[in-house]
């Protein structure tokens, strides 16, 4: 394995890239403190882009300049993709979440509109609806017995309490069909 050594004999004193900690910049140290903090942070579980940024200028350490080239080194080197991190959402709350909470809580944590439609077709087209119905059928399981025996009022109210999740209407008058049709 090649040492500095190694490296200064090969590629000469001169060189632009500076692996000596002694002759870095302050501009160089920030930077690199920054991708450092910026990696610590994504090791335990993905973030996005908001968030690191967030976090990064919250702590007041290091200026807008330094947050703009990290995001572009990480992004570079796909350790940052919001696209992976919004399918990887998806995926894991399909089935007990609606598609339109599940894009609400990926815009809630800094997923821009694009990159969610795009998941969101992406998923689509893998899972299709199946995943949506399963969500509202568990839904429906969750708040009501006997599907057959509800009153008008009690239907009434199971509609109202399944849209406000983001399940369509058509959705959950599907999935009370199908639940009744078991029983």
């Amino acid at each position: 394995m090649k040492n500095f050594e190694d490296f200064k004999a090969e590629f000469g004193e001169e060189t632009e890239y500076n692996l000596d900690p002694e002759r870095l910049s302050d501009r160089d140290r920030l930077l690199n403190r920054c991708k450092e903090r910026c990696l610590y942070l994504i090791t335990d579980s993905e973030k996005t882009e908001q968030s690191l940024r967030t976090k990064l200028k919250k702590s007041g350490k290091y200026p807008d300049e330094i947050i703009d080239e990290t995001m572009e080194f990480l992004k570079k080197y796909d350790y940052l993709n919001d696209l992976r991190y919004a399918e990887h959402l998806i995926r894991l709350y399909r089935g007990s979440k609606s598609l339109r909470e599940i894009e609400q809580k990926l815009y809630q944590r800094g997923v821009d509109r694009e990159t969610i439609k795009e998941a969101m077709q992406n998923f689509r087209e893998t899972e299709g609806t199946e995943s949506e119905m399963e969500a509202v059928r568990l839904q429906i399981r969750k708040k009501v017995r006997d599907v057959s025996a509800m009153t008008a009022e009690e239907r009434r109210k199971l509609y109202a309490s399944l849209m406000r999740k983001g399940f369509s209407y058509s959705v959950v008058t599907k999935a009370l069909e199908l639940d009744q049709q078991y029983e």
